[in-house]
Order: C-alpha cells, then structure tokens, then sequence
C-alpha cells in the first residue's frame, strides 16, 4: 500500500464513507448544510452555487441539487462566499514561540485549517522528545498539524554544537505516523550536490514521500544537481529571477512572508495562472506579535489580491490546492465531494473578511480554543525541564581584544532578510571606519562550557545595552548582542539562570525578559501573553536604538550556518559561501 494513503485525512471508515454517500444521495440527513452561500472556483474561477452538505468531516455534495436538504444543523451563511481552508505550507511552530496548542487558538480562526511543520528546532535542543511531543500535540489538534521529518539536525555537521543527534536510524521510527508527510528541508545542499552517501541515504528513505529543500541563491548546474536528487520544493528564494529559474527546473516554489524574511514582495510576480500549481504560501517564522497585528497565511492572500492583482482564485488557490496537491493531501485544499469539510466563509474576498471557520465540519470556537489551551497544554506533558546547562559568564569572557590599525571581519545585516554580507572593518584604537558596529557573542549551551565566540555585527542599530536570546537557529545556543560587556554578561546570566528566553538590558538593569521554559524556545504563555511580552521587548529595544522591525527573530537567524554569507556560531565565525571557519581579523 503507498504509504501517503495512511496520512491523515486521507481516508474515511466504511461506515463513515457509506454514510457519506448515504448524504450524497440525500437519502439520508446531512449533519451539517450551509445555505445562502456561494463557493470560489480556485480550479477554474468565478463561483458555484451552494449549499454545501457536510457529513461527519467531509463534504457529501455541493450546489442546487442539496436546496432544501434535511440536516440535523443548518447554518445562513447570509450570502457568503466560501474558499478552501488555508495550508502554511512550511513553518516551524517553535519560532512562533507558542505551544502548538496556542499555534492553533491564535491561527486557526484566521482561516489556516492545515500546517506542514519542521520542528528541527526542538529537535536540534532535546532530540525525540520534543518530536513526541509535537507528534502529541498534533494528534489532539482540530487543526491539520502535519509534520515533516528534520533532515538536517544538527544544520550542518561540525559548524556548531547542538544538544542532540537525529540520524537515519531515529528517522526511521516516525517515517510511517499517519501525521508525517516526508523530509524536512535539506538544508546541506553541499551534501546533496557532492552525492554524500549518507545523505543521498536519507533522500532514498523518503523518497516516496515528499522532499523539502532549502537551496537560497543556489542557480546554475548546482541547482539542477539539487534537483536532480530529488528535491521538490523551497522556501529560501529570496529573488524572482531565482524563483523563476527554480519553476522553470520544475521545482516548487514556497514564497515565504515570515517576520523577518519577507520575499513576497519579490516573488508574487512570478505567480499566475500557468504558474499558480507550483507555488504555495508560508510562513517558516512568524510570532504571535504579527500573527495579531497583520495575520497569517489571510494576510499573504489579502496583499496577492490588492497590491499585485493577481486574480482571487489564483490568490486562494496557492492558499489551499496547489500545497495539497503538493504534499499529496487529496482531500483537501477544495471544496469538494469527498473532500475534508475544511471551508473558510469570507464577508469580502479581496478583503479576506473572515465571517466564520470551519474545520473537519465542525465550526471554530475562538474563544473555546483558548479559553480550553492550558487543559489541551498540560494533557500534552510538555517537556518542562531546564534545558541550559552553561556557568555564568563575566564582562571579560565577552570582550574581543581589538588591535589598533587592524582589520576585522564584521557580519553585516541585510534588514528583514536573513541573508548577511562579510564587511571589512578597520579599528583604529577608538573607533571603526564603519558606522553602527555591535559586539555578537554565541555561548554553547549543552554543558561543555566552551568559551564565548566573539564577533562584530554591523547594521544592527543598537546603541546601548544588550539584549539576548536562547533562541538562535538551529542549534539554539546563546546568542547576545551589546555595546556593553557588562551588560552582556547580565544579559547572558538572566537567560541561564531561568531556563532561556529573551531579554533586554539597559543603564545596568534588566528591562524586559521573555521566559521561555521549554527547551529555551516556547512559551507556556498564551499567544495574547507573548505578544504582550514581544511588544514590551520591542519597546525596550527601540530605546537601546534598534530599528530593525523585528530584532529578535533577526539576531536568531545570525548562528545559522547554512544562510550566506557569514554567520557565528558557537564554534567561531564560519563563511557560508566557502563552508568554513575564518577568523575574525582579516
């Protein structure tokens, strides 16, 4: 039996599939009609008249034939239109900061019915345990959770120090669970390209399931090689001339708007009619910040339709049936007999005016999904346990010894992107000949008790203070930037002695702090509660001069060694585009 007809939602009972024909016929009645509705066309465009008649989970039929139909409830859509329920493609939910649990309250009543998720992030810190525990969560979700298996964990073998290994052997164990869809991004595409046996062994393990990439600015023969392994999608194309080409090679392309990598603006030309079943819609990285201040996947449609004018069924299409039919996910992403009754009923659909969501049938309760999130949260047994385990740091194990007349290597940030450029910076004994350098330090975490990695950054816009992070992709270790030892150092210590988080520092006193006591990533909080925090983090950042629109998910993206061009990690200061250590003097 092919292994994607036992993911979920892919198939009914017996019992459940002669009921629903039963309803089909209208011999027997619908739990569920929806009347006075019209439903989007993302196949061919314009709208079919409804109702739509639910039985259990699943469409039984559509259109005029159902006018009238017995059911045992009957909802007035009062002239809605109603639109397949929205798939985010690719995200991590650790990056969000939430539990899974509070994932779902703050983005299903947006409209986002399905999620394809990594969670290489908790992997990279505690290993299979927090993969179960993701696994859990999922199985109690109303929300599709679909999880993709962490390919790359840790990111790139031998750059940095991470808290667990996740070989081909653990792999293995959760390739068969009905909520796993195949490979999570490949993000060692020098692996891929070399023909690495140990790599190309895991591409041939999933190889029947669907295989994520992560190839940012690869073109040429290197990107044809990345393919020609297998590869089938990417969620790193920062250009459209680098979308284009990944289309034209038959490559999926996932425009990502995240919170601090946003390509939609450059790549939602390249989506149209012809293009439209090859490209989908995420997120990779979004905090319950923006999720409450802009949206979700519901935002990334509105601006499709209003600021490029693509057609409203190509914007809902990408939204919904192009990433099924991706992941394989035949029954969902349309509005269809057979089809999961995951719909989404829009007051205005240029607007993406949400009146009301519907998932597996049953209409979402905004409020019940919260109000019952700790319940659902404590019933999960999330992984509570103090992940840091690292002594405290003084201001001299953070101080870069500088030398008059020399050259330094500085990262230099590249705003709302996660891309970096290597700039050559001169100190002359009081100062560089660049403006706005920062001081970056990257702590291991995992009790070895390495000394401090020291850097300097540019572009940051810090002034004064510091601020620190156990959040910093994808081994997790920690990350603070300062103009200040000392400071850094506070900063630092906060975050050990409480078990991770995020927090600012300022005039010698902590200002704001984020707890995020599982695995130094997610909050136990609710999504309302960390965006309350995020708001007071920006805040206190913007008086230390930080302008960058979402600082903290910046600094994260400042450890990975797989995104050029020059990042630190743990281990020192590694040239992506060379895949190697240098120093810090030039």
């Amino acid at each position: 039996m092919n292994d994607k007809t036992s993911r979920r939602t892919q198939s009914l009972s017996r019992e459940d599939m002669i009921a629903l024909l039963a309803v089909s016929r209208r011999e027997r009645p619908a739990d569920v009609i929806i009347e006075n509705v019209r439903i989007l066309d993302v196949i061919n465009g314009g709208d079919i008249p409804g109702p739509i008649v639910i039985s259990g989970e699943s469409v039984a039929g559509i259109g005029p034939d159902y006018e009238g139909a017995p059911a045992i409830e009957r909802i007035d859509a009062g002239g809605a239109v109603a639109v397949p329920g929205f798939i985010d493609a690719h995200l991590h939910i650790e990056s969000s900061m939430m539990t899974p649990m509070a994932f779902e309250s703050a983005t299903l009543p947006l409209g986002v019915t399905s999620i394809v998720c990594d969670p290489h992030e908790i992997i990279n810190v505690m290993g299979e345990e927090g993969l179960e525990w993701f696994l859990r969560c999922a199985e109690q979700a109303q929300q599709n959770q679909f999880i993709q298996i962490s390919s790359c964990v840790p990111a790139l073998a031998g750059s940095d120090v991470n808290g667990a290994e996740f070989p081909l052997e653990r792999m293995l164990r959760y390739r068969n669970h009905p909520h796993v869809l195949g490979l999570a991004e490949m993000m060692d595409y020098p692996a891929v390209i070399a023909g690495d046996a140990a790599t190309l062994d895991k591409l041939d393990a999933f190889r029947d399931l669907t295989l994520d990439g992560h190839c940012p600015m690869l073109s040429g023969k290197s990107l044809n090689a990345y393919i020609a392994a297998g590869i089938e999608n990417c969620h790193e194309t920062l250009a459209a001339e680098e979308g284009r080409e990944k289309l034209s090679l038959g490559m999926a392309l996932m425009i990502r708007e995240g919170s601090a990598a946003r390509n939609l603006n450059a790549l939602a030309p390249l989506v149209t009619e012809f293009s439209s079943p090859q490209c989908m819609l995420c997120t990779d990285d979004r905090n319950p910040w923006e999720i409450a201040h802009e949206g979700h996947i519901d935002s990334m449609i509105r601006r499709l339709i209003q600021q490029y004018h693509v057609a409203p069924h190509v914007a809902y299409r990408v939204a919904s049936w192009s990433p099924a039919q991706h992941f394989g996910l035949r029954r969902l992403g349309l509005i269809a007999p057979g089809k999961k009754a995951d719909i989404v009923l829009l007051d205005d659909v240029r607007q993406v005016k949400i009146r009301r969501v519907i998932a597996g049938g049953r209409t979402v309760e905004p409020e019940q999904l919260r109000d019952g999130c700790a319940s659902r949260q404590a019933a999960s047994n999330p992984p509570l346990h103090n992940t840091i385990d690292r002594h405290p740091l003084s201001a001299q194990d953070l101080t870069l010894p500088l030398q008059a007349g020399k050259h330094y290597h500085a990262i230099q940030i590249v705003a709302n992107e996660l891309i970096t450029h290597n700039l050559d910076v001169a100190w002359d004994g009081k100062r560089f000949d660049s403006p706005d350098i920062s001081r970056i330090a990257v702590m291991e975490r995992y009790g070895k008790n390495l000394p401090p990695a020291l850097g300097l950054l540019q572009g940051f816009g810090l002034t004064k203070g510091a601020m620190a992070a156990s959040v910093s992709h994808d081994s997790h270790n920690l990350v603070v930037i300062g103009q200040n030892a000392a400071e850094m150092a506070l900063a630092v210590n906060r975050l050990i002695s409480g078990g991770g988080g995020l927090c600012v520092v300022y005039d010698g006193e902590v200002q704001s702090h984020l707890p995020l006591p599982i695995a130094g990533l997610v909050s136990d909080r609710s999504a309302a509660e960390i965006a309350d925090a995020i708001d007071s983090l920006k805040a206190a950042c913007r008086t230390c001069g930080v302008t960058l629109d979402e600082p903290f998910i910046q600094m994260a993206f400042l450890s990975l060694p797989v995104i050029p061009s020059l990042k630190l990690t743990s281990l020192g200061l590694f040239d992506v585009t060379r895949f190697h250590f240098i120093e810090t003097t030039v």
